[in-house]
């Protein structure tokens, strides 16, 4: 994933931003159990926010336990003990990271394959994942063809591109749940991974032009963003940000009130401060 889904620090209460806290370093030590060690070094923000969700779609608490790491050796922290969300949420990073390592080498081209391929090296250290997750695999590995294939054919739909990554992460989000959480599930991460494919894409147009890079932005607008474009770009995202909070709303967050206002923070405040740092950028 990319990195964009965190919350706004300052706006969250001391102790939603101490879970928060407590949930990353627990998925850290949840990956390094469940998927290997050398899977902690794809751990970043969107999978806290995918473990959270999927805590409060499945109603699972979790407990917070104070542990030591190889990080902070000398002083417990917080960390959420691992429980089938945490555990779901470690596997689905593994699925997801080979998968963009493998985008990023059918992406790139000359020395920025080099790289990506060099990088993809790191996969061979990721444990397999568990085989009821077979469907979801082999669903993520659909869209990716999918993206790929996009790709290849240079692409210039950012409808049709950003909608195939929304299905990858609402297909994630939604697997093995009971309907109608399913669907809920589905719509908030569809609309996310909307939100996500075109601000990835804003985020790495002028990397993209240099290196030559599928960049479906290049393809509909050319090598210059105008400010024109900008704001389009802006009101696409927050229409896709608009209908992930309406689903959102859906949720049900009995139990989860410190939950609730970590995903509400992130949906209201943190996303669109990164949008805005994206574009400004």
């Amino acid at each position: 994933m990319f990195g964009y889904v965190k919350p706004n620090i300052p706006e969250l209460l001391v102790r939603d931003h101490e879970l928060y806290k407590a949930t990353y370093c627990g998925l850290c030590r949840t990956m390094g159990k469940t998927t290997g060690c050398a899977s902690k070094f794809t751990l970043n923000y969107d999978f806290v926010f995918l473990a959270l969700l999927r805590m409060a779609l499945t109603g699972e608490k979790a407990e917070v336990k104070k542990r030591r790491c190889v990080v902070h050796p000398f002083k417990k922290r917080p960390m959420l003990e691992p429980n089938e969300s945490m555990r779901f949420s470690a596997r689905t990073s593994v699925i997801l990271t080979r998968s963009k390592l493998k985008d990023n080498v059918n992406d790139s081209h000359g020395f920025a394959r080099l790289k990506a391929k060099t990088a993809g090296l790191v996969s061979i250290f990721l444990k397999r994942t568990d085989k009821n997750l077979k469907p979801l695999q082999e669903k993520i590995a659909s869209c990716i063809d999918d993206l790929t294939k996009l790709e290849r054919d240079n692409s210039d739909s950012l409808d049709m591109t950003a909608n195939t990554f929304g299905d990858l992460l609402g297909s994630t989000l939604s697997f093995d749940l009971e309907a109608p959480t399913s669907r809920v599930a589905y719509e908030v991460a569809f609309h996310l991974g909307k939100l996500i494919y075109i601000l990835d894409a804003c985020d790495d147009f002028e990397k993209d032009k240099k290196s030559r890079s599928f960049n479906v932005l290049r393809n509909s607008f050319g090598d210059e963003l105008s400010e024109e474009t900008k704001e389009n770009l802006r009101c696409a995202m927050t229409l896709e940000l608009e209908k992930m909070a309406r689903s959102v709303d859906l949720l049900d967050f009995s139990g989860f009130k410190d939950v609730e206002r970590i995903i509400k923070n992130i949906t209201y405040i943190g996303l669109p401060d990164e949008i805005e740092r994206v574009l400004k950028k």
